[in-house]
């Protein structure tokens, strides 16, 4: 069993509170690039089913996390770029990572300081959480470069 604030997992079994899966939490509007996202897709994505093209974890400086949203007819890239990754809890990286929803909340980290959260809900591949001082999205519209986008 893995705890997480935000949901539970049981065997294989996702619990999540009522209101998780909205599209919006109103951390995401503090995001810096977060109004292109909301633009080209109309609102805030539901990443429900959006896979984790790579992630790129670095000791000092920028850590990436590409995410390609299932939506056929607005292809584009979100990266989750992240300063100052103070923690994280990842598990089950695959050649795929479909996963069932992502959130975005803030935290306090081990010292007392606030983090923002990006949550990975499981689904099939890559779930858990990455803790970092600073997070920004960059929208990159455009079919995945690696072939994900072939709907």
């Amino acid at each position: 069993m893995w705890k997480q604030e935000s949901f539970l997992v049981l065997d294989s079994c996702l619990v999540l509170p009522d209101d998780f899966c909205r599209n919006e939490s109103g951390v995401e509007a503090e995001l810096t690039g977060a109004e292109a996202v909301r633009q080209w897709f109309g609102s805030w994505p539901n990443f429900h089913d959006a896979e984790v093209i790579s992630l790129s974890l670095a000791r000092k400086g920028q850590s990436v996390l590409p995410v390609y949203p299932y939506y056929p007819h607005k292809p584009a890239m979100v990266d989750f770029i992240f300063e100052n990754v103070t923690d994280i809890e990842l598990q089950d990286f695959s050649g795929q990572n479909v996963i069932m929803y992502l959130g975005i909340e803030t935290a306090t980290d081990q010292n007392g300081d606030k983090v923002y959260r990006l949550v990975l809900g499981p689904c099939y591949g890559l779930a858990g959480r990455i803790d970092a001082k600073s997070l920004r999205v960059e929208l990159s519209p455009g079919k995945s470069p690696d072939g994900v986008s072939q709907w």
